[in-house]
């Protein structure tokens, strides 16, 4: 009797843990882009290419991961989540243009607020590129 009931409360604290991931690791997919140049994210250097964006369903933190080569992804803190600038009928990335490098800022989707993720204070310059929208 003893063991059956250590085997049932076992089963039942697996499935809690199993079941309990945590809000922060589901994420959304929010667009792919086509960067042309090689750029910085959160300290970590891009080589130009293919790349996908997503964000935690809290929108606390965007996840840049390369369609092609696995594992070399970068977290990225949202600093602040922005209004949309202007309208937009296809996501854009914004880099600033600093010293000859180029260092993602921001991310814009259609129909939702932005995502700040570089706050740079010297003087600089933007590029932007233009995605895809994930389909739901």
């Amino acid at each position: 009797m003893t063991r059956r009931i250590f085997f049932t409360i076992a089963a039942a604290a697996l499935v809690l843990v199993a079941g309990s991931r945590p809000a922060g690791a589901q994420s959304l997919s929010l667009s792919d882009f086509k960067i042309p140049f090689d750029f910085v994210a959160n300290g970590k250097a891009f080589t130009a290419g293919q790349y996908t964006l997503s964000a935690n369903l809290a929108g606390e933190v965007l996840t840049l991961e390369p369609l092609v080569v696995k594992g070399s992804s970068a977290f990225l803190p949202v600093e602040a989540r922005l209004g949309e600038r202007k309208q937009l009928s296809e996501p854009e990335l914004i880099f600033d243009k600093l010293n000859g490098k180029l260092y993602l800022s921001e991310l814009f989707v259609p129909g939702e607020d932005g995502y700040l993720v570089l706050s740079t204070k010297a003087s600089h310059t933007h590029e932007s590129v233009k995605g895809s929208k994930k389909k739901s």
